[in-house]
């Protein structure tokens, strides 16, 4: 098998080496990175088959990382360890594609379980896209739905069977 590099974004210097070690015993090539910049610095200067990214880091954080990284690779395999576990900041790293989510500490089985998982089934390519939209139409978005995203998919189809008919 070829070696695959595991980039770890991780501000814990004494975890990032327990990842690596774990990660090195099970025949991975492994790079560190101990901020959100210098993460996708190394990501942009030298690629990696799979992100471990951690989604509290000093001064430019977990999300901003992730969505940097989507705009370089859609479809590069990530998986988030992390402390924060709230449904919010899941729906978010699953809107922007990624593979697995785990909790700190991880258990190192299943840590190891989910990046072979994640190698073995890539990312599908997705689309991201960032829309800038004006107080008055986020808040009627929001009364269609709270999750934005759905109310604009709500929104599209509502017109499109309103142009239906209107062809009938």
């Amino acid at each position: 098998m070829d070696e695959h590099c595991i980039l770890v974004i991780e501000d814990q210097e004494d975890l990032a080496e327990l990842y690596e070690a774990a990660l090195k015993e099970a025949g991975y090539k492994v790079r560190n990175a101990y901020t959100g910049e210098e993460g996708l610095a190394e990501f942009q200067a030298n690629g990696a088959d799979l992100i471990l990214l951690d989604m509290t880091l000093p001064e430019m954080n977990g999300a901003q990382v992730l969505r940097a990284i989507r705009a370089i690779n859609a479809n590069i395999p990530i998986i988030i360890v992390t402390g924060e576990t709230s449904d919010e900041l899941r729906q978010q790293c699953q809107m922007l594609g990624v593979q697995e989510y785990l909790s700190k500490p991880p258990d190192y089985d299943a840590m190891l379980a989910a990046i072979e998982r994640s190698l073995e089934s890539p990312q599908e390519e997705a689309e991201i896209i960032t829309l800038r939209l004006a107080k008055p139409v986020l808040s009627q978005l929001s009364e269609i739905d709270t999750n934005i995203e759905r109310a604009i998919i709500k929104l599209l189809d509502e017109r499109e069977r309103k142009v239906m008919k209107a062809e009938m």
